[in-house]
């Protein structure tokens, strides 16, 4: 993933990631060796196709959270990284009880500008983005209330 990922037009935006069998392995145990760094598989495969990190931002804000993703290019526009991110997103405001998160992207990357929006995020500076816990548990009680009932009808 990383030599693809390296190769692609979003690289531009990333430090370089490592090429060589070495450098890769030891991205990987480094990675593995934590829990702030989730790997994204595909359900019906258990392939691997993205990772999303997210982690504490400093010893005094604790309850502030950075979120962070990468996805193999192959799987770009499929909406896997918003359900990914969603679903972690979920586990940081609910299990965690974090405050807020923050993130965030190149303002020309406008694949990631798109996500961290559709995720309901808010440009609080130049190329970074904000959310609270409050308006993530806002945003995911009006979708559950636009999700039609399990009887086919509108509740």
């Amino acid at each position: 993933m990383a030599v693809q990922y390296q190769a692609s037009e979003l690289a531009k935006y990333e430090d370089p990631w490592p090429t060589s069998t070495e450098e890769i392995k030891g991205m990987a145990e480094w990675f593995a060796g934590g829990d702030e760094y989730l790997a994204v598989c595909l359900k019906a495969t258990g392939k691997f196709i993205g990772l999303i990190a997210i982690n504490r931002r400093g010893e005094q804000e604790e309850r502030m959270h950075n979120l962070g993703y990468v996805f193999h290019p192959a799987y770009h526009g499929q909406g896997y990284a918003t359900e990914g991110c969603r679903a972690v997103m979920n586990y940081v405001f609910g299990q965690l009880a974090a405050d807020s998160i923050l993130t965030g992207t190149h303002p020309a990357n406008k694949p990631s500008v798109a996500l961290l929006k559709r995720l309901g995020l808010k440009e609080v500076a130049r190329g970074e983005f904000s959310i609270s816990r409050e308006e993530w548990l806002a945003s995911e009680r009006k979708a559950a209330q636009a999700q039609p009932s399990s009887d086919g009808g509108e509740v």
